[in-house]
This record gives structure tokens, sequence and C-alpha cells, in this order.
């Protein structure tokens, strides 16, 4: 009978177990999941929010867009009154110091600044000159010049100020360290050469390649032809011929017109340039005729208001031949185009003979032109011997005229770059200045965009809407698929018509409405008489300015998920209104657009709740007096005692005041008085933002008890709302310029509003290890999808813990030979997977599951459950694809595939999905053969139906900076922007603290027990990775269950911090099945499992928040012992059934 008995029971532990096993439940663990969130206070605080009641407003979209246009504009201009200021101080100046300032290409006396993101000294400016300039007679500007550079500080969106001389000289204020200092010529750059034309220009170098042309003369020229291209600005086009008896240009489109100076185009020139030698001899007829072509290549519309220059370059030896005549070649080109060519010739070296230089010099003034055909414009020409002593460079870079360039009124602006100190969006802004009746340079300031524009990168009236600016062009400044102007490893764009950006049908008339009107407008220019005399004359131009309307239209709206990258977008169609309106300022052509939906509402709470003494605690431990105890939490300094508030520009009234901008004491104090209620005076703060302080303070008392003694397994606690408040427990100081509404975590969780959101793991850069998050959206009115987000509520726990948690509510997880348990979200990537918990390295970035998981993906993806989703990454010229899960029709509930052997259920309520895998003896397949962390934007697309996250090429027209297809693509969001965050050092102030969690890990004796607490850590290998006696140490010891210092064993059973006596070590008693008593020992073991699983079967035991059991059978404790924060003193003999080979599994 026992025999029988003993076979039956180890039947059931072969079939019936793992059969009943498989059926896995997302139910269960999506209950778990439910309780982390109600542990730190989802379900508590979002009824808070459903007790308010709201007032509802419909914005007024007419009034919104005039008041920011009007915003902006007065930014503008306080930049045009601080440019005239600068400029009235430098002319009436006359620069007329011989002392001698600061050389910017020397350390000096320099001081940290948040303005400006370096060291500067704003006592006073520095200088450049380059090397090829001479310092005689060099005159500077005296202190009232520095004065009114000093005043203009007071317009918070300046930077640095500066001025360029035509002689090549560079002022710089305040004064810093530069680079380049012997090359630098602002001559050569964009914001200069923009100052002196008033309508764009096309340009043509042609460089002779002659075998002659070898060595220093080539180098040289190549040099010279290059800094040519980089003084134009976007509104200008070039062309590049090189030649000798042969004329060659770029292939392509590049042969057969000028194309705009972009990145793309500069690039393609400057790898042409630098690729050719010189051999064979010269042909000045062909070249000219290929130069001419290149001109003539764009319609006649677009050349008819633009400069045509040619610039030739050559040693002189023209190879033509008998019949051949240059000048002639340019007479019938030129008149064919009505003599609007203007031409530069440059004679380099010692070789030109005096018919050679004739030629030159006829060529400049095209002898055989007849004006009858068109005014002929006289070139200059230039004969350079000795390139050591002379500058070719400097000759060529300055080819347009400087005795006729208008002294403009109004400020003219460059396209956005970035800084190079703040890395962040700037524009120029200049004015140019006369001296002794003539121009003679440029004064000069950056502007950073995040703080022109911070109404609309701060823009909240509801949920859906947005904000975009343009010029009178078309090329958009500020869009929200466009990189945020703050990002400081966004690359620069060129790719900004705003058509790549609204696609929606009859948006072009919108667009149309917003371009350039004419109005008429004068100039002053200085026309030379004589050798020293000038004659003041008027030239008559026309500035540009939108219009102002308002439309209704259906639009697409793009909603980011979390990570550009990796998330990608969401898109819906949304009924919107369109307003616009002219943003009016001198020198501006730009015009604003708001989009909001229509019947979109604005709430506002109605109840208002008085000032509560501590609800407001700032962040910033340095400014205001934290209440004890302090800690240490991790590599956090901490207080236990209260909650920590950090407040974003979004909580301000005025934003643009609040970025980058040094917080005080006296500040700090300004925001807690008033808050408090002690003054009157309101610093600034929006009123919703203080209710939002108001709303949250409740979650101090919860996070600091209930939840502390529920969860103690929580790393962080933190909610964050709409209105930029912050506030985290416990309480620690956040970098300066943290805001949650630029995280991927917080796109992630309000893009999936009604749900839990799981992230994938990532290592915690405050030192608690690998860990997870999970946040929740608070919405106005509860849970409806239609109810729009107020705050999003979240917390971190440790990976192991999850991994623990998971096992105890399924069984089979535990059976790491046989079986893997992973976790996806739906996005694909992995949220739980073998690899994270047997690695020690450092987790660099999330992990798809198509890297580590080929068999699965290939079966998701034929079923169509996992797809590629598509969108035009604009900027990058690439088609970008990213996945999504989702199941469908009669999969709603999950699937079983039994040839691939896994299932798959989905995890209710939450953005994650359950797969449990039968291991297999080669389970290394893989779609994807990239490392784990390379980034999508660098990984082509093959042919293979499952592959990594990847790109393909789209066809581009680099000539004309467009795509050669726009229909059919959605374009992709921009990524969330990196700021410049610095944290301030901790470590003298968390030396010989105690730490914020229970110090007891030492007493826990299991795995179980040790991942309780979120400050533990189960030991499992020593430093050089050999396995160890399992045992619980602080996280900082063993941050990947892996000890970092190189004595790693088991502390003493019961330390000074164990509330109990010490007990004696038992977790580590194994029973053995001997030959004469194995079978007693099986039928128990037998016996305890079926009961398990019976119990499983009976009901789920919903009272489980603790951590989770091995694949090791407990003698259960008493309910006592069940306590995060006390000792567990009650161990009782453990029966263990891990072998050594799921020991060495684990390790693996």
């Amino acid at each position: 009978m026992k025999v029988r008995y003993l076979l039956a029971c180890l039947f059931v532990v072969k079939h019936v177990i793992p059969q009943n096993a498989q059926e896995i439940n997302g139910d269960i663990l999506a209950r778990e999941l439910n309780k982390v969130a109600d542990s730190v206070g989802w379900s508590f605080l979002q009824n808070e929010y459903n007790k308010l009641r709201y007032q509802e407003t419909k914005p007024d979209g007419e009034k919104l867009v005039k008041e920011i246009a009007e915003k902006i504009a007065g930014r503008m201009k306080e930049v045009d009154n601080a440019l005239t200021k600068l400029k009235e101080a430098v002319e009436g100046d006359q620069l007329s110091s011989a002392n001698v300032p600061q050389d910017c290409c020397v350390d000096g006396e320099y001081q940290e600044n948040v303005r400006f993101r370096t060291h500067v000294s704003e006592e006073t400016f520095c200088y450049i000159r380059p090397s090829y300039v001479s310092g005689d007679d060099i005159k500077f500007p005296t202190t009232k010049v520095l004065d009114a550079m000093k005043a203009n500080l007071n317009v918070k969106h300046l930077q640095f100020q500066y001025i360029g001389l035509k002689t090549g000289l560079f002022i710089n204020y305040p004064s810093t360290r530069l680079r380049d200092c012997d090359s630098y010529d602002p001559r050569f750059r964009p914001y200069f050469v923009s100052s002196t034309a008033t309508i764009p220009r096309d340009v043509v170098v042609v460089l002779e390649i002659f075998a002659s042309m070898r060595g220093d003369k080539l180098f040289e020229a190549k040099h010279a032809a290059l800094t040519v291209m980089e003084t134009l600005g976007v509104k200008d086009r070039f062309g590049l011929v090189v030649f000798n008896d042969e004329a060659s240009t770029l292939g392509g489109c590049y042969g057969n017109q000028v194309v705009p100076v972009t990145s793309t185009t500069k690039k393609s020139f400057r790898d042409f340039l630098n690729s050719q030698q010189a051999q064979k001899g010269a042909d000045y007829d062909v070249a000219l005729r290929k130069a001419f072509a290149l001109l003539k290549g764009n319609s006649s519309v677009e050349a008819k208001d633009r400069d045509q220059i040619l610039l030739f370059v050559s040693d002189g030896r023209d190879n033509s031949g008998t019949e051949g005549n240059p000048l002639e070649v340019i007479r019938d080109e030129n008149e064919a185009i009505n003599n609007n060519v203007v031409i530069n010739t440059y004679g380099i070296g010692t070789g030109i003979n005096s018919n050679e230089k004739q030629l030159l010099r006829n060529m400049a003034e095209q002898t055989l032109n007849n004006n009858s055909y068109g005014h002929v414009k006289r070139g200059q020409y230039e004969f350079i011997t000795d390139l050591k002593t002379s500058s070719l460079r400097k000759v060529m870079g300055t080819y347009y005229k400087y005795d006729s360039v208008p002294i403009s009124p109004s400020p003219t602006y460059t396209q956005p770059y970035k800084d190079f100190f703040t890395n962040e969006s700037v524009i120029t802004g200049c004015l140019p200045f006369a001296l002794n009746g003539g121009f003679h340079g440029v004064v000069c300031a950056d502007i950073l965009i995040s703080k022109l524009v911070a109404e609309i990168l701060y823009l909240k009236h509801g949920e859906f809407i947005y904000a975009f600016i343009i010029d009178g062009e078309g090329r958009t400044l500020v869009h929200p698929l466009l990189p945020d102007p703050r990002d400081v490893i966004a690359q620069e764009q060129d790719i900004n018509n705003i058509n790549n950006f609204e696609t929606s049908g009859d948006v072009s008339e919108v667009i149309d409405s917003m371009k350039k009107k004419p109005m008429q407008s004068s100039l002053i220019s200085y026309e030379p008489l004589g050798a020293c005399d000038f004659v003041k004359s008027k030239l008559r131009i026309y500035l540009y300015r939108g219009s102002k309307g308002q439309k209704p239209l259906d639009t697409d709206i793009l909603e980011t998920r979390g990570q550009k990258y990796l998330d990608g977008d969401s898109k819906r169609t949304m009924k919107a209104v369109f307003y616009w309106a002219p943003i009016v300022a001198s020198g501006s052509n730009f015009s604003l657009c708001i989009v909001m939906e229509k019947d979109n509402t604005v709430s506002d709470i109605e109840n208002f709740n008085h000032p509560i003494s501590g609800d407001f605690v700032y962040h910033r431990w340095d400014l205001n007096r934290w209440p004890a105890p302090f800690c240490r939490h991790f590599s956090r300094y901490a207080t236990q005692a209260k909650t920590t508030v950090k407040l974003t520009p979004d909580a301000f009234k005025e934003a643009s005041l609040y970025t980058g901008v040094k917080e005080t004491g006296v500040r700090v104090k300004q925001l807690k008085d008033y808050i408090s209620g002690d003054i009157t005076t309101n610093p600034g703060l929006k009123t919703s933002a203080i209710k939002s302080i108001r709303l949250t303070y409740p979650m101090e008392k919860l996070w600091m008890t209930t939840s502390k003694e529920e969860a103690p397994y929580l790393v962080w606690r933190y909610v964050m709302t709409e209105d930029g408040v912050q506030r985290q427990y416990p309480g620690v100081r956040l970098t300066d310029d943290y805001d949650h509404k630029l995280r991927p975590w917080y796109h992630r969780t309000i893009a999936q509003k009604t749900i839990n959101v799981v992230s994938a793991p990532y290592e915690d850069s405050w030192g608690s290890g690998k860990i997870i998050s999970l946040t929740r959206s608070i919405l106005k009115g509860g849970t409806n999808t239609g109810g729009k987000v107020e705050a999003v509520i979240g917390t971190d726990f440790s990976i192991y813990f999850f991994n623990q948690m998971l096992e105890d509510i399924y069984p089979i997880c535990a059976d790491r030979t046989r079986y893997s348990c992973i976790l996806i979200d739906n996005s694909g990537f992995l949220v739980m997977h073998p690899y994270y918990i047997e690695t020690t390295s450092p987790i660099e970035g999330q992990i798809h599951i198509t890297y580590l998981e080929g068999r699965i993906s290939r079966s998701l993806i034929d079923k169509g459950i996992m797809y590629k989703q598509p969108c035009r990454d604009t900027g990058n010229k690439k088609e970008q694809f990213t996945y999504r899960v989702k199941l469908k029709g009669s999969d709603l509930g999950g699937i079983i595939d039994s040839k691939d052997e896994y299932e798959l259920r989905p995890v209710s309520s939450s953005n994650v999905f359950l797969i449990l895998k039968k291991r297999r003896s080669n389970d290394e397949d893989k779609c994807c053969d990239s490392e784990n962390y390379v980034s999508p934007s660098s990984i082509p697309c093959g042919t293979e139906k499952c592959s990594c996250l990847c790109y393909k090429e789209l066809s581009f027209n680099e000539c004309r900076n467009e795509y050669n297809i726009t229909k059919g693509f959605v374009p992709c969001s921009s990524q969330l922007p990196t700021l410049r965050s610095v944290s301030t050092p901790e470590e003298d102030k968390t030396r010989n603290l105690p730490t914020c969690f229970p110090t007891d890990c030492a007493c826990r004796k299991t795995e179980r027990d040790c991942f309780r607490t979120s400050g533990c850590s189960w030991c499992k290998s020593d430093k050089n990775g050999n396995l160890v006696n399992g045992f619980c140490d602080l996280k900082e010891i063993c941050p990947s269950q892996q000890c970092l210092k190189d004595v790693c064993i088991r502390k003493r059973c019961g330390p000074p911090e164990c509330k109990n006596p010490p007990c004696d070590d038992v977790s580590n008693v194994v029973i053995y099945a001997s030959a004469s008593g194995g079978a007693v020992v099986v039928v128990i073991l037998i016996i305890i499992v079926v009961c398990i699983i019976r119990k499983k079967k009976d009901g789920h035991d919903d009272t489980y928040l603790d951590a989770t059991h091995e694949v090791t059978i407990f003698s259960k404790p008493t309910s006592d012992c069940i306590d995060y924060n006390t000792v567990p003193n009650c161990y009782t003999s453990t029966l263990s059934v891990t072998s050594e080979e799921s020991v060495n599994s684990n390790a693996s």
C-alpha cells in the first residue's frame, strides 16, 4: 500500500504539478502590484483628489496667443535696447583706449557662474586677436563700454556679449578662458556676415588644382575655401568647383546648382575638397563655365533677389589654349543673367607673371562686359606671394565690401545653434556700428532660447495643447517635434521647415498666413566718395511680419510614451483650433501659433487648504534647516523626520525667471514664509502649486507610518505634480535642475494614465543598486480615461525583491533549472529576466526581448502580438522602428504556445505581460546580434522579420534640404531633453551617520528576510565571483549580490543592533536522502508540496506583502515573525531541496 501511495505521489510530482503550474494567472501579479501602489499611497491620494471640487473654464486661445506673443516680443525688445545701448557706447567711445585688457587665451581670476555655466569675471572683458592680424595701433574699448555691458546683465535672457571688428579683433564680456585663439576671427562667423548683408548670397568658389599648386598653396587654398563656406548663413547657398584640365564638382544634385549650407552639405563639401590632389594642367574656360552653370542651376526667380559671387583662386597658369579666352566666357555667361555675378580673383605664389596677374585683374573687373545687359559689378583682385606672412583665409573670408555695409537700426538674428558653455540652444542678435563715417564692426549678444520662449516650454492650459514659432521663411524656431532648446546633448537641427512637423491637411493655410508680409523700412548706408570721405544715403528694404488669425482643424497629436528610440509615440487625431499672431519687435519676423483642443477646459481647484505648519520643507539642506533625525539613505544625506519639497519652473508664474538662476537662502525663506502664511507678498508662485503642496502633504504621515511599517522594501517614495511640486521621502536634496516632466518615467506614466506602470530595471544613481519603479497617475475625477493628470505617485524597489515576489506567488518560477519567468512591458522591454538576477554587471539601459529571447520574439511577431511601429526621425533622415505588444480578439486572456513551449499572460491594470518559458539545453537564441545597450538609432534594419530596434534610411534631397517623399510618414517626437545637471557632493555630511533603514541585515538568515528591507542584499559571491555561503549584509557591501570588499563572510549572528539574543545558524542545514531513509524524506516532501499546490488552487493568500521564498520549503514561522522591522528570532530548522545544480544555475 505504501509503495502504491509513493508511486502515486511521484506521478503527481512528475505530471500533475507542472501541468497545473503552467496555467499562470496574470491577475495574481496584478493584485500584488496594486498592493505595492497602495503601500506608497496611490488609493489614499486619489481619494483625496476625488473629494475636490473644480471650477471649469474655457481658455481664450486668441487672448492667450496674443499674451505670449507680446511677452516674447517684450524680451526681444529688451535685446534690441541692450544692443542699441552697447552700440551707442562703442560709437561714443570710438575705441580710444590703449590699455590692453585681459587676454581671453590666458587664465585669469575667474569665478564659477551659474548663469554662464563656466568661470567668468563680470568686472572686465577680454580680447582675441588672430595670429595673422597685426597688433600695431590696435585700440580697445574704455570703461564706458564696459559699463554698458554690465548694465545689460539686467536682461536675464542675455548670455555673453561681444564686439567683432572689421580688423579681426574680438572683445568678449564677461571675460573668460576661450579656445582656438590663434584662428578665431569674428569676420568669418555667420553672426558677423549676416549683419553685413541685406539679401541672401549665392557663393561659388573655383579652386585650381594644377600640379603647380601642390604643397602649402593647395593646403591654404582648401582652408580658405572652407572658411568662405563657414561664413554663410542659413539663407545663403554655396557651390564648389575644382579644376585642372577638367572642372569637377560633387556628384549628384551638387553638380548643377548651388545648395543650402547645412551640416550635411558642409560635410560633403569638406570630404570632397580633402580628397583632391594637385595634378595636370589648368583650363580657366572650363572652370568658369562650370561655375556659372551652378549659379544658373537654380531658378531665375530664386536668383533674382540674391547676391551672386564667384571667388576664383589660381597660381596663374592658364592653359585654356589659343582658342580660349576666360574674359569672353565671363562676358557671355554673365550677360545672359544681367551681369548679376560679382567675381573676385585671388592669385597665389611667386610664379605668377605680369600677364597672368593682368588676366586675373581683368577677370575681376569683367573688362569685356557691357553695361547694356545690366550694371557690371566690379569685383576685387588680390595677389598673395608669401603664404607664410599673408593669410589667404583672411583675404577670401572677407570677400564682402565693408564700405557699402548698411548700418541697420534693427538687429539681425542667427538661426539656433549650440552654445559652447551651456550646450543649450541660443540665437545671436547683432547690430552693425560705424566709426569715422563707415562700417566698423558689430555688437552682439547671445540669447538663451529656453528663456526667450519660456511660456511655450512650460505651457499648461489643459493636457492637449502645444505651441510653435516659425520665421517668415517657414523655418521653425521651436516645436514639440524639434529638440528641446534646453537639451545639452541634442545636435543642431538643419531640417527645420515647418512642413516637416505640421502635416495635417489644411494647416498650409495657417502656415502661409504666419509667413512674411512685406513692410517697408529704411536703412542708413555709407557710400565712399574718396579715400577718407563718406556720404550717407538711405537704402529702402523690406521687413516681414505675419498675420494673425484662428482656424479649426483636425490634427494628429503625437505623445511620447517614454524614450524616443525605445518606447516611441502614441498618436491620436484631435479636433483642434489653431491660433496665431506675429511677434512684433525690431528685427523679428517670427510668428507664434498655439494649437488647442476644441472645447478644451482648464480645471481649477475650488476649495483651498489653509496653511499647515511644516507642510513645506525645502529640499536644499544648505539653504534652510532640516528637522532631525538625520540619516544616510544609501549615498544621500537625508532626514527621517520630514518629506522634502522641490519646486520646478512650472510652479512659478514667470518660469523664465527661475531657470538657470542660483538659489539663495533669502529666496527660500520668502517661499517658506509665504506658503506658511507669515507674509502676504507672493514671491511668484502659482496658486495651483501652493494647493499641490497642501494636497500632497498628508502623504508624509502615511509614508512615515503605515507605508514604512508595511512596505519597508520600498527604496524611495515620491509624488510629483503637474504644477511643478516634487515631494519625496526620505527627505533628500535633488539636483537643482531636476524636472520630472522632462523624464521618461513621467511621460510613460501619463501616456498610460489609468494603470500601474512598471519600469525596466536600472541602476539607482543614489546607490541603492538595481531597482524597478512602479508609478501611477493621480487623475482629476478618479480613474476614468478622460480624467486629466494632476500628479504621478511612485516608488522604487529592488529587482531582487521583485524576483522573489514572482517566485513566491508563482512557485514554478522558482524551478530555475526547467523554467524561466519573464516579464516584459508593452514595448517589449524586459522588466524581469534571469539575466538581471544572474549578472553582477551594472545595468546600463533597457534590454529588449529580441536581444535575449529570439524564440519567443519570433513567435510573438508571427502571431501579430508584437509588431513594429515606424516614425520618421526627421533630423536624422531615418525611419525609426519601435515595438508594441498587444493582445487582440480571442487572445485577450493570453496565449499558450506548445511548439515554442511558453505561455504569455496579461497582467491586468498594468503595462506588463508575464511569460513562462520552458528552458531548453541550448537556449541562447536571439533575434538581435547587437550589444544590449547600443542605441537603436545606430542599428540599421536587416531583412529579418524579427530584428533589433532599428532604422531604415529615408530618401532625402541634400541639395534642397527636404525629403523626396513626405506623405505616409508620421514624424517621431523629439527626445526628452537632458539638462546640464550638477550634483552637490554629500560624502562629508553622510560620514558616520546611521542608515535610514533598519541595520539588522546580519540577523536576517534567508533571502526572504534579507529583501524585506530596502537596505539589505543577499551576498552570493566574493569580489572575484567565487560562490560563498549566502548571507545578508548592507546593500552597499553587496549591491548586486556580489561583495565589493576583499573579505566576504557572514557577520557574527547577533550583532549589537539585533534586538534578540543570538540564534544558532541553521540556515544551511540540509537533509539528504540516504540509502536507508531517503524514501521517507521524499514522501514527506511530496506531501508538503501537494498541500501547497492544493492551497494555491483553493485560493490565493492575499496577506502577501512579504519578500518571497526560494526553491526552499520552510516550516511556517509564527505570525509575530512576519514583521519587516523586527529581527527574525524564531527560525526553525530549514529543509532545503536546493541541489548543487540549482545553485550553479543561480550563479551562472
